[in-house]
């Protein structure tokens, strides 16, 4: 019998400051992606536009009840992984949350008002997301519904 895949995984985010272009702004904040799965390519393309800042390792944890949400960020046409950050002064450095790969919840955190940087989700990432959600996620059947009557009782007849 295969081992249960893991329901966490310790990442360390990896943000590229870069000039703004917005007059409100004097520079932007992006989110490459995660270490250890973030390819060297991408770091030596994004050195050369701007600073780079690793933050410290933070953990993705999962959860069984979330299952349908990872399952639509793997099926979706880029799966991502999510930042949320605290309110900082702009001149500052963002201040890390949390980091998930559930769009529900980076969304809830984005409609609260919270900056949410994303990055695609790297392979290794994928891979380990898809084990725990085989492994989970049980889809729900579909129930049908019985249709109302909209006639009132003397039509029917």
């Amino acid at each position: 019998m295969q081992d249960s895949p893991s329901d966490h995984f310790n990442a360390s985010p990896v943000l590229l400051k870069r000039p703004s272009q917005s007059r409100w702004s004097s520079f932007t904040w992006q989110l490459l992606g995660i270490q250890p799965a973030i390819a060297n390519e991408v770091i030596e393309k994004a050195r050369q536009d701007g600073e780079l800042l690793s933050l410290p390792a933070m953990r993705i944890q999962l959860y069984p009840q979330f299952c349908e949400a990872y399952h639509v960020n793997l099926t979706s046409n880029q799966p991502g992984v999510y930042l949320v950050c605290q309110d900082a002064p702009a001149a500052e450095q963002p201040r890390p949350l949390l980091l998930t790969v559930d769009f529900d919840e980076a969304a809830s955190y984005m409609e609260a008002g919270q900056q949410v940087l994303e990055a695609p989700l790297a392979g290794e990432l994928c891979v380990w997301l898809e084990r725990y959600v085989i492994a989970h996620y049980r889809p729900q059947a579909p129930k049908k519904r019985r249709r109302q009557n909209w006639q009132p009782e003397q039509e029917q007849s």
